[in-house]
């Protein structure tokens, strides 16, 4: 199986945008003791209040296994206190091909 990247893309209420970014910078970093995790990344757009939480796994089962583990419990646990008025949207795509940097920019 090829691996696959995770987007939850997260709009909130652009008065809640500066928390909401402090939330994620400040979290507890429990993703990389996950198996199969390869990478994270927060994303911003370059308007609104809108926001990608971008994940990649080795797997699709690596990632579910993920949403069941007591470690995502743990890393979501204040999300409902938090609040930040706005919706998200989960997306799956499988990675079909990859090009990377061979040398230093």
């Amino acid at each position: 199986p090829n691996m696959i990247t995770v987007m939850n893309c997260v709009t909130v209420d652009p008065d809640r945008a500066v928390d909401f970014e402090r939330a994620f910078l400040s979290r507890e970093r429990l993703l990389d003791q996950a198996p199969g995790f390869r990478r994270f990344e927060l994303l911003r757009r370059d308007k609104g209040a809108e926001y990608v939480v971008l994940t990649t796994w080795q797997s699709e089962q690596h990632f579910r296994d993920w949403v069941k583990s007591d470690l995502f419990a743990r890393a979501h646990r204040r999300d409902g206190e938090r609040g930040f008025g706005g919706h998200s949207e989960l997306r799956s795509y499988e990675i079909l091909d990859v090009e990377e940097a061979t040398a230093p920019a």
